[in-house]
This record gives C-alpha cells, structure tokens and sequence, in this order.
C-alpha cells in the first residue's frame, strides 16, 4: 500500500526521531530456532478461547454507532505507540496509538476504550468480536491481510538491533554466533527468522532487554523508535542499523475482514489527522527527547 503525500509529511516530521519500537504483553518467555519456531509473517497465533466460536471472515459487518464504545485493542508493551501510566489518554494507556484512537472515536461521536493484550492475540480478538480494531504498531504484511483488513498507513518504521556499548556487532550478518532476543510476534522475530539464526522470544519487552543489560543476551532485535525509548532508559545500551538488512515497514489499523463501515471511518479519520499535522504532532511530542538521550 502506497502512503502517497501525506505519508511523505508524516514521515518528514518523525525524521527528528532516531530509529524506534515495538512491544507485547505477559511475562513468560520461550525458546525458538529458525526451523522450528510457529510464527508467521502474521502476527497472532494464539487459537481462541474454548468458550467463544470465531466469527465467519469475510462476513459484512456494521461499525459502532455513534453514541456508543468504540473499543481498541493493543498490546500496552511498546513505547512510546503504547504504554501504561498513572493517567492515560485513555483509562490508564497512553502513547502515539492511545491518542490516535482516541481522536479517531471522538471524531465520530463514540467513545474509546482500550482492551489489553498479547499482541499474539489480537487478531483472533479481532475476528471474535472482543475488539472493534487493533492498533499496536502493527505492520502490515501479506499473510495479516489474509485475517484481517487494515487502514492506510499512519507510521513508517524499520527493524533495528539493540546491543550493549561494547559490542562488536556491526550488521545483521554479525548475528550468526550471537544470542539473539526478540518479541514473541514482533516483525523482529519474523525478520531473525526468515534470516536462518536461533533466537530466543519474549512476550515482553522489557524482559528482553533486562537480559541484554544483564548479560545473558547478545542481541535485541526491534522496531526503531521502541527501541529508542529502550536506550534512553537504559544506560550501556546502543542502536545499530542495518538499513540492507532490515526493510522499512508500515503500522496500520486492523479491523475485522468484511467491516468496510469501520474501516471507512477509520480511513477518513487517519487521513484528516494525517493531512492538518495531527499525527505528525503527535509524534513528536511523544518521541521528543529520545535521540538526544
């Protein structure tokens, strides 16, 4: 999908931001390989729960009303897009994607709500009605696509890898005999995946970090501007790119397949925002103080 002009403003305005990230939630984490890890391209892989039937895809389905909840999920593990805090923009969840879902639900007259979850899951959330949308810093890919539908473009970002000041990594072929960290789901893991190495997936970020700074790792591999916030409160922590290696991505918002209703005003919503600066702004004033840290 094209981001057109006002993707190119978008992404003139976040150029003060060095790279950035992503996150997911629970505390658990689980060794993989390259050759026998599960995940996909597409993101959630967990099956729903025993007691609720998944929707039919492709079933035409009707937006919240005005007046009524539009309900968000998210994983509240990535920041600055989302987070938990003291006092939220909504509820207790703030960042980049809490603001833009709150705007999105008061532009049509509803009131926002955010579910919390892995990230895993928020597709399957998706398709049995639990959520209106997801909006986790998601990037759009073919195999996604095949689950859900997705807005346009509101962020373009890029994988990176986080490693201790005195490492000796310098690209992603450096990765071959390192301990590698990534997050269950993330396009990170996707990406040291498709690139044949052993890794280990967390369900959190910040617990593939602590085994960075702690030593048990060698290596984090993460989208851009989360792994900003992650340096800057971590000290002895360094960002390395590898632009040959690691392809720029898009985040969009995901709605249930069939729901065009949704998705139209959602489409709309983004593009205003998008078009008078709103994003960008946002942005901004979230990321604002990373590069220099």
């Amino acid at each position: 999908m094209k981001k057109g002009t006002k993707m190119a403003a978008l992404m003139l305005a976040m150029a003060m931001m060095t790279t950035a990230l992503t996150a997911c939630g629970g505390d658990a984490k689980s060794s993989s390989t390259a050759t026998d890890t599960t995940v996909t391209d597409s993101q959630p892989q967990d099956s729903a729960p025993a007691d609720t039937e998944p929707a039919e895809a492709g079933t035409q389905e009707a937006a919240p009303e005005a007046g009524g909840t539009l309900t968000f999920g998210t994983n509240a593990e990535f920041p600055p897009f989302e987070f938990v805090t003291g006092s939220g923009v909504i509820d207790q969840y703030d960042g980049i994607d809490i603001a833009i879902a709150k705007q999105i639900a008061e532009k049509n007259d509803m009131t926002p709500a955010i579910e919390n979850m892995e990230f895993a899951s928020l597709l399957v959330a998706l398709q049995n009605g639990q959520i209106d949308a997801a909006i986790a810093g998601m990037t759009v890919t073919d195999e996604r696509k095949e689950e859900a539908d997705f807005s346009i473009p509101y962020y373009t970002a890029t994988q990176v890898m986080i490693v201790r000041e005195d490492s000796d990594i310098t690209s992603a072929a450096d990765l071959a005999d390192k301990k590698i960290c990534v997050i269950e789901g993330y396009t990170g893991e996707i990406c040291v995946k498709d690139m044949g190495y052993p890794y280990e997936a967390f369900k959190k970020g910040t617990d593939a970090i602590m085994e960075l700074v702690n030593g048990k790792c060698d290596v984090v591999v993460l989208d851009s501007a989360t792994s900003q916030k992650y340096i800057s409160d971590n000290e002895g922590l360094k960002i390395v790119e590898d632009p040959s290696a690691f392809e720029s991505e898009e985040y969009a918002i995901a709605v249930k397949k069939g729901n065009t209703e949704l998705l139209d005003m959602i489409n709309t919503a983004i593009d205003a925002m998008l078009t008078d600066g709103t994003v960008a702004e946002l942005g901004a004033q979230y990321t604002e103080g990373l590069s220099a840290e």
